[in-house]
């Protein structure tokens, strides 16, 4: 076994004013993905989460804004498919509706919505509310590829409230499927068959079996998944990391793997939402069939970090691609877990 978590420690010093400007020393690390050898910053400040907003101020407002995704509006503001891909135009699949993405994010694109409610609190989210959407978006990425074999690459999104990034209150996950990845994901490939060349082993088993024997970020396994807070964080607070052993490729999504996930990302929500934080990222990753390769997927809060409303993101992490976190993920574990047994006992 060949995993490293790999860190190394440093400390800035300097006349701290908030102690009387006696020299202080604040500690940092500069950790390393043990997949794609990114690095990232951690470090520990007493940071809490601001103030949420009035949700039901926001809501109104979102209202006001002529939601095309609520029941009045959708059949006439969201488009349709070519009849050659998708007959109908649409797929439902229960309350959920999927339909083209009109930013052209890859050659085949999909928004879709949970229902019809325009709102669900952060922690309000049960597996029964989201599988209709996650079944749809299963749908879709294999009608695609069954559609254009040469499509190969795929990914499965859902941002949550504005300091996500997401223009729409209403829930809606967005699902992407083309011919050449994204970044995170084309790293993850190209590094897990490099792992499997100099180790005749798949990273993902030696990953697994490296956090459950490190027994400082491993939090459950859930049936056919698997969840650990990630030792390298892709956001500013600790990130939630869910692997599918056995799953090479959304077209094969069993229904107990999805199942499995939503217990999993409920359990996830749960625990954000206590810590206070109402909105975050989602991605499942996907190729097609690859036996170096697993699905898997990020859940990674987002916040504001003042009251003021600046962003998490700053310069660090969108010119120099450098994540940032304010919290070792090792502290906060004791919390997720409580979150993870509570959700799936």
């Amino acid at each position: 076994m060949t995993i490293l978590f790999r860190k190394i420690k440093d400390r800035v010093r300097l006349k701290n004013p908030f102690k009387g400007f006696s020299t202080d020393e604040i500690p940092f690390e500069i950790r390393f993905d043990p997949l794609t050898g990114q690095s990232i910053r951690v470090f520990e400040l007493p940071y809490r989460p601001v103030p949420r907003p009035d949700f039901e101020e926001l809501i109104q407002k979102s209202r006001a804004m002529n939601c095309p995704f609520c029941p009045e509006s959708l059949e006439t503001a969201t488009p349709l498919y070519p009849k050659e891909l998708v007959p109908e135009g649409r797929i439902h699949v229960g309350k959920a509706v999927l339909f083209p993405n009109l930013l052209p994010l890859d050659r085949y694109t999909g928004v879709c919505t949970f229902g019809p409610d325009h709102f669900i609190g952060p922690g309000d989210f049960t597996p029964d509310i989201m599988q209709d959407a996650f079944t749809a978006a299963r749908s879709f990425i294999q009608t695609v590829a069954a559609f254009d074999p040469e499509t190969h690459f795929f990914n499965l999104n859902w941002n949550y409230m504005p300091p996500s990034g997401s223009s729409m209150i209403h829930p809606h996950l967005q699902v992407n499927c083309g011919h050449i990845p994204t970044y995170q994901p084309r790293m993850q490939q190209t590094c897990s068959y490099d792992y499997f060349l100099q180790n005749n082993r798949t990273f993902w088993d030696d990953y697994m079996d490296a956090e459950k024997a490190a027994a400082e970020r491993f939090l459950a396994d859930i049936g056919p998944t698997f969840w650990t807070l990630a030792f390298a964080p892709r956001g500013a607070f600790p990130d939630v990391w869910c692997i599918f052993p056995e799953c090479r490729s959304l077209i094969e999504w069993k229904d107990e793997e999805r199942d499995a996930f939503l217990k999993g990302l409920a359990a996830s929500l749960r625990y954000f939402d206590q810590e206070g934080f109402y909105s975050f990222n989602l991605s499942i990753f996907s190729g097609r069939e690859n036996p170096h390769y697993r699905v898997n997927a990020r859940i990674t809060p987002r916040m504001l970090l003042r009251e003021i409303g600046n962003s998490d993101q700053t310069y660090y992490q969108v010119l120099h691609r450098e994540p940032t976190c304010v919290r070792p993920p090792e502290s906060l574990r004791e919390k997720a877990l409580m979150a993870f047994k509570q959700g799936v006992s």
